[in-house]
């Protein structure tokens, strides 16, 4: 009686099954049967060893493409720089990173907001805002900044930041 419950659970392990919901392939039974030796392994337990040596060998492999990538993109980041350095005639004599500057031509021509574009991506706070005009101007633009600068000078100004969503909303930041 042993032998005959014996042989029908060891033959229920040869029994697979499609799980109609994951598509999982799973076994009839997958009873733990103490013998004094060892099931066959079945071509279910050499090809799930497999899968998983092979996923193994695959996490290793994303983990080398995504240094790799990183390692190029820092590489390409410095090469830019390296570049940008050398036909920038305006911000990198003055100190400033190109990123941080912003065009808006009147009534001057950029404003540079120091530390926006940080190398250390934890501290990327502005620590100086800049209003920089590459061009002497004169008559009504001279007016104009001239006002700006007394305006900051006596701190008669407001600060405001608005955010523009995704979805185009503006939304002013409190």
């Amino acid at each position: 009686m042993k032998s005959e419950v014996l042989n029908f659970y060891s033959s229920l392990r040869q029994i697979f099954c499609v799980c109609p919901y994951c598509s999982l392939t799973i076994r009839l039974s997958d009873c733990k049967l103490y013998q004094k030796q060892k099931p066959v392994i079945d071509w279910k337990e050499e090809i799930d060893k497999k899968i998983e040596g092979l996923e193994i060998v695959e996490e290793k492999l994303l983990e080398k493409i995504s240094a790799a990538k990183q390692s190029a993109r820092d590489a390409g980041k410095k090469s830019a720089k390296k570049a940008i350095r050398k036909i920038d005639q305006l911000f990198h004599p003055l100190g400033l990173d190109c990123n941080d500057c912003k065009v808006i031509f009147h009534p001057v021509d950029f404003i540079v907001f120091k530390g926006m574009n940080s190398e250390k991506k934890q501290d990327c706070t502005i620590k100086e805002i800049l209003l920089l005009d590459k061009n002497n101007k004169s008559g009504e633009y001279l007016n104009i900044q001239k006002s700006i600068e007394k305006a900051v000078q006596t701190k008669s100004y407001e600060w405001l930041t608005l955010r523009v969503e995704n979805t185009g909303k503006i939304i002013e930041e409190e």
